[in-house]
């Protein structure tokens, strides 16, 4: 009889109890962090426990070669995480143009003109750290490891993880989705629309197999959305942005009290992130295919590797 939780083939647990214990493990750490005073740190300490958790899931529990954890930093790595920050820098300050020209939003005032404790900068740098981190650990967690692990947990029989690659995608941007859905101001919309965001995210992974464009671009947005511009992010305000606002405008377009996530105007910006990531890549020569992790089985990518590892022991 077929043990339901162990795969004696791979010798593992099955993917479904993979990814409980991550997202249980993910959401217990968490806590530990909020325990410090100072909001910088404890979102550098989220990254790092993230980070700490993602390799011990990652290497002894999946049992995977770190190859495949989309976090081999090199040259093309850093590239494609400049690029994912330009791309969606730029579409949130086109967010912003648009509103502000279409009256959706009026500039109230600059964070320098502020009179307070702190230092405008030192606020600023603050939030830098903190949707670094974010964006950070939060693809670590729902695209570095949620993604592979659904993916293998649908490769059935003759079904391939290239079949069941937009299974994954959409089951873990749904749990990205419902993630916010506690967030201040959430509604129906707004966690429909950072469902769309999840795929956004994903595709570059699946296609790549680095988590670049998924750290940069989430880190931007989050960043230049609440930092630079004054939106809300994910529904949270930010008090000390580069730019004061005062929302206007139907919030089936703008988004209302949840920010642009939550409107057509953020729909559509996610639709342009994704189209010019997709552009960047093509330019730059990458195939528009499945990355290995999602284009072989465990068992292959396994055998792929010590094959690769016994020809570097041969002699030259």
């Amino acid at each position: 009889m077929q043990n339901p939780f162990f795969n004696s083939e791979e010798n593992r647990l099955r993917s479904l109890f993979r990814v409980l214990l991550f997202i249980f493990l993910f959401v217990f750490m968490m806590v530990i962090p909020s325990l410090i005073p100072y909001t910088a740190l404890d979102y550098i300490g989220r990254s790092v426990l993230t980070l700490g958790l993602f390799y011990i899931m990652f290497r002894y529990v999946d049992g995977r070669s770190w190859t495949f954890s989309g976090l081999i930093i090199d040259r093309t790595w850093l590239k494609e995480c400049v690029a994912g920050i330009v791309i969606a820098g730029g579409v949130m300050g086109l967010i912003f143009f648009t509103e502000w020209q279409t009256d959706g939003l009026e500039i109230t005032g600059f964070s320098w003109d502020r009179s307070g404790e702190t230092f405008w900068l030192i606020s600023l740098l603050v939030f830098f750290v903190q949707m670094a981190s974010v964006g950070f650990y939060e693809e670590v967690m729902a695209r570095g490891y949620l993604l592979p692990n659904i993916t293998e947990g649908f490769t059935l029989g003759s079904i391939t993880p290239q079949k069941v690659a937009i299974i994954a995608i959409v089951i873990s941007s749904a749990i990205f989705g419902l993630g916010h859905a506690g967030n201040p101001n959430a509604n129906i919309t707004a966690v429909v629309n950072i469902v769309l965001a999840g795929v956004m995210l994903a595709v570059p992974f699946i296609i790549t197999g680095r988590l670049a464009f998924s750290i940069g671009i989430h880190f931007s947005w989050n960043f230049f959305q609440g930092g630079i511009f004054g939106f809300r992010v994910s529904g949270t305000e930010v008090r000390n942005s580069l730019v004061q606002i005062q929302q206007g405008g139907p919030d089936w377009w703008t988004g209302g009290s949840f920010g642009p996530e939550a409107g057509l105007i953020g729909v559509l910006g996610i639709l342009l992130i994704l189209g010019l990531t997709l552009f960047y890549l093509k330019q730059t020569g990458v195939k528009m295919t499945y990355a290995e992790l999602f284009s072989n089985t465990f068992t292959e990518q396994k055998r792929m590797k010590e094959i690769a590892e016994d020809s570097n022991l041969e002699p030259k």
